[in-house]
């Protein structure tokens, strides 16, 4: 273990992802040695036996073929092999993880450990020589900000501005296994999706199941989990008795591996303030989660304009680990107010999202939930994904809204909640009667005006009429081409 000589504290490293580095070098030597590159020096790995091993696995001279244990412990030599705990403990090394896929998150963890060890030992000396009044303040400053800046230029943790590849480089990806958490695409690592809804529809407590669907491997809404997952809830709407309640009824000793989630912050989702980034970055590398929820969006982006929320987007980004084996995002989001009369439905729920179009141009999926009833004793909400450039958009479904739990509603009136309509006061089942009450033969047009003369909007009157005669209710008399009763 490396220590701090001034702290009693051992300095930051991460000996699980140094190890998971050296497997996945061991596996893929050419692959892995490629995205080290100049970015990797010696130092960052906290043990001189990583460092050998390292150093040798890079001059390995079969880059396509895994390193071979023999030509490694030979190349160690007696004294080297035994500070790597000898042939064992070399050979231990070779099944850490089971494949090369993750190396650049590996890479990343590794690299910010070692960004934290170099800025905290000239910390330490520049701390000792202020304590001692001799030391002329001026020049120490100048070499303060040198040393730093000098980290800062080297910060080699920071993937390249940008990349450009061939076709065939495209073509012969092979992504990492796991990517895809849930669904056709709808959760995969490395992707923004977002959770939107009105306020108290069950939002958060959508986030609790796909949790809980994460360790336990059960569906989520209808969708298949590919492959167990972590979850970070970062949120700042339920306090600690409320989520008392919704894992209440839950597994925790099953959920305790799997699930974090942040009682409100003291000064809430800050993600503008250092300190703030710093915490969250940490409880990231080590807990090393698949999904991270961020609940709620608005109290994240201080406000609705585009140029916030990309801030924002650029601060979340800036301690969450980008690309195919990062994390998955989840926003969690409010839905405007509807307008007199408005039922959204299918790729139209995508407007719904409060706020700038950012919220519905970055994430590649979008989920909306939706009452299905203005009675405050139903508990059902119905869930459409909106949004799913990555794959099929699936069908739409009804659950029953519990602690951390939804359950599947089978007996459902989608044609009662597609035609209602907030401003009607009137049932579509009165059109049967209007059209007794006009002699049996009634012209769509005399159905709407009777239907508006009840207090119904005209585009839901023309919907009645369709849900009576689908109904059979009324039906067409083609030559008259007016409605009688079926």
């Amino acid at each position: 273990m490396i220590t701090n000589s001034k702290e009693t504290r051992p300095l930051p490293y991460s000996l699980a992802c140094e190890r998971a580095l050296i497997c996945s070098l061991l596996r893929a030597p050419g692959a892995v040695a490629k995205l080290c590159g100049n970015r990797v020096p010696l130092e960052a790995f906290s043990t001189p036996a990583y460092r050998a091993i390292f150093e040798l696995v890079i001059e390995w001279s079969k880059p396509d073929q895994q390193v071979d244990l023999v030509w490694l412990c030979e190349k160690l030599g007696p004294k080297q092999l035994e500070e790597c705990g000898g042939k064992e403990s070399v050979n231990e090394l070779y099944d850490v993880v089971p494949t090369a896929a993750n190396a650049d998150h590996y890479i990343w963890i590794v690299l910010k450990k070692y960004e934290r060890r170099r800025l905290i030992v000239p910390c330490n000396k520049f701390t000792e020589q202020c304590y001692d009044q001799e030391v002329d303040i001026a020049p120490l400053l100048a070499e303060v900000q040198k040393e730093i800046l000098a980290i800062t230029r080297e910060d080699r943790s920071r993937p390249s501005v940008i990349e450009f590849l061939s076709p065939s480089e495209l073509q012969s990806y092979q992504p990492p296994p796991g990517i895809v958490l849930v669904g056709d695409n709808h959760v995969t690592r490395g992707s923004v999706f977002v959770i939107g809804g009105a306020p108290g529809v069950g939002k958060s407590r959508a986030s609790v199941a796909l949790a809980e669907a994460g360790a336990t491997g059960c569906e989520w809404f209808g969708f298949p989990v590919h492959s167990k997952f972590r979850t970070l809830i970062v949120q700042n709407e339920n306090g600690r008795f409320r989520l008392k309640q919704e894992f209440s009824e839950l597994s925790c000793e099953t959920l305790d591996q799997y699930v974090r989630v942040t009682p409100p912050p003291p000064y809430g989702l800050c993600f503008d303030r250092s300190d703030f980034r710093d915490r969250l970055s940490a409880v990231i590398d080590d807990f090393a989660p698949g999904v991270i929820i961020i609940d709620p969006w608005n109290a994240a982006s201080r406000d609705e304009k585009a140029r916030s929320m990309l801030e924002t987007f650029e601060s979340i980004r800036s301690i969450i680990p980008a690309g195919d084996d990062g994390p998955a995002i989840g926003i969690v989001a409010h839905t405007r107010k509807p307008q007199t009369g408005e039922r959204s439905s299918g790729r139209a729920l995508l407007n719904l999202l409060a706020g700038s179009y950012v919220l519905g141009s970055v994430p590649r999926s979008v989920f909306i939930m939706q009452a299905a009833s203005d009675d405050v004793t139903d508990n059902r909400v119905v869930w459409t994904c909106c949004k799913n450039n990555d794959g099929e958009l699936g069908k739409r479904s009804v659950w029953e809204r519990r602690n951390g739990l939804f359950t599947p509603v089978s007996d459902f009136d989608w044609d009662a909640f597609d035609f209602q309509a907030k401003d009607d006061r009137v049932d579509y089942r009165v059109v049967g009667e209007i059209v007794e009450e006009l002699n049996g033969g009634a012209t769509k047009a005399q159905i709407v005006a009777e239907l508006e003369a009840r207090g119904a909007s005209s585009a839901s009157a023309y919907r009645y009429i369709q849900k009576a005669a689908a109904t059979k209710l009324i039906k067409l008399d083609a030559k008259r081409n007016v409605y009688a009763p079926a």
